[in-house]
Parts: C-alpha cells; sequence; structure tokens
C-alpha cells in the first residue's frame, strides 16, 4: 500500500537568530581590529574567519533537518556529513504537544514535540515550524486514524 504524504517540513533559520546575530557581530569586530591595527591585521582577519565558519556550520545544521508525515508513519532525517534517518510508526505515537515560546511565536513558529512508545528516541522535538497547530492537529487525526486501522488502544495506567 502506498503512503500518502500530508505534511513535510523544515526547521526555520529564526532558531538561530542570536547565534548569525553574535557571529556577524564578532566577525565584524575583528574586521575593524584588523583594518586599524598595523602589526597583527592579519591575525585579526584570520580571526574573523572564525564566527563566519560557525554560523555557515548552524545554517546547514538546521538546512539538513527534514520532516515528513504520511498517513503511516513520520519520518525525520538530520546530518550535515553523515545522514541519520528516524521513522516511528504513527499507531507508535502516545501524545502530541504543541510548544510556542515568545520568541518564535513573534515570527508565527511553534515547536511540537512528539511522544511515542519508541525506544531509540521516545520524544522528537521539531523545532521552529510554520502553521504549529494545523501540523499538530494532522498528527492527531492521522495517529487515530492509524490506530483505528491497526485496531490499537492506548491506555494510561495511573
Amino acid at each position: 500500500m502506498t503512503e500518502i504524504q500530508s505534511w513535510t517540513g523544515r526547521p526555520s533559520q529564526w532558531t538561530n537568530g542570536p547565534l548569525f546575530l553574535g557571529c556577524f557581530l564578532l566577525a565584524a569586530t575583528c574586521t575593524l581590529v584588523a583594518l586599524e591595527a598595523d602589526k597583527f591585521h592579519v591575525i585579526a582577519l584570520s580571526l574573523a574567519v572564525i564566527p563566519i565558519l560557525r554560523a555557515a556550520i548552524a545554517y546547514l545544521d538546521i538546512r539538513c533537518r527534514s520532516y515528513t508525515l504520511t498517513d503511516q508513519r513520520f519520518r525525520y532525517s538530520f546530518g550535515i556529513l553523515s545522514r541519520r534517518f528516524h521513522e516511528v510508526e504513527l499507531y507508535r505515537i502516545k501524545d502530541v504537544v504543541l510548544d510556542q515560546p515568545f520568541l518564535l511565536r513573534l515570527f508565527g513558529l511553534s515547536n511540537i514535540l512528539v511522544v511515542g512508545f519508541d525506544v531509540v528516541k521516545p520524544i522528537v522535538k521539531i523545532q521552529a515550524v510554520r502553521d504549529g497547530e494545523k501540523v499538530r492537529e494532522a498528527f492527531r487525526t492521522l495517529v487515530e486514524a492509524r490506530r483505528d486501522a491497526k485496531s490499537v488502544r492506548v491506555s494510561e495506567v495511573g
């Protein structure tokens, strides 16, 4: 049976905002010192490369994450040079939590926590996605449908 893709997404680069700002200020400071210094301008310019590389790695880290929700499973992958792929069957998802921190809400973004019965990674955090409420509702609807199709019931003890 072929799977139907319901949602696909990746985190927003807004999560790197403070890091990008700090790296920019540090690189700008090193560049200004290099322009004013007589003896150590090569060292100062070399130091300006470090925050630029750090910002580039942070950018790639977020850019190389992806999430896919189908009618049967939730898949996610991450990694810059080495990639890791993981998937969770929808009927094994216990709960889906929507988290909207203040700074993310300013940009219309949300975090979604997918809590499952998975041994490897019981909680998956989907960072900084748009339309978080719609994504959470899509999870809820698809999880319930998949549980009904598999005749799986989840009961809480306690």
